[in-house]
């Protein structure tokens, strides 16, 4: 493992395991014995970073049935991040501003195309979606 501080090493080390072994949303990860002895970590500091994980929605636990890889997309992080990203509401106006940046491209380009519908191009529905969902839990 590269020479990085405890948590962040272990969180970088389980993402790289689960990109690895190509787990998907709802599938079950490795269990907490696994990962201590594949990153060679106490089993606290595996806990640590599973728990770590579960705050900011990546997983969820079944208690007796094991850890799996959650739907990042539909967790209240983005409401919760909104609240201490977003201060003020220039900051919200700006944010808003961006999306309609992104969508005036789209609509111009591809003839009236949502940037949501934005085709093949992920990477700009994604950022989309995120700026949608930080704008969304904004509080003025």
């Amino acid at each position: 493992m590269e020479n990085k501080k405890g948590l962040q090493m272990i969180l970088e080390e389980i993402n790289k395991i689960i990109v690895d072994q190509n787990i998907g949303i709802g599938e079950k990860i490795p269990s907490e014995r696994y990962l201590k002895e594949r990153l060679n970590v106490s089993r606290q500091s595996v806990r640590e970073a599973l728990r770590a994980l579960e705050l900011i929605g990546v997983i969820y636990v079944k208690r007796g049935e094991g850890t799996y890889l959650a739907n990042i997309d539909s967790h209240q992080l983005y409401t919760l991040i909104a609240k201490y990203l977003l201060r003020t509401d220039r900051q919200y106006e700006e944010l808003v501003e961006l999306m309609h940046m992104i969508d005036y491209y789209y609509e111009h380009k591809y003839n009236g195309m949502k940037t949501v519908d934005a085709g093949d191009n992920q990477v700009v529905q994604r950022i989309y979606k995120l700026l949608k969902k930080y704008a969304d839990g904004y509080d003025s």
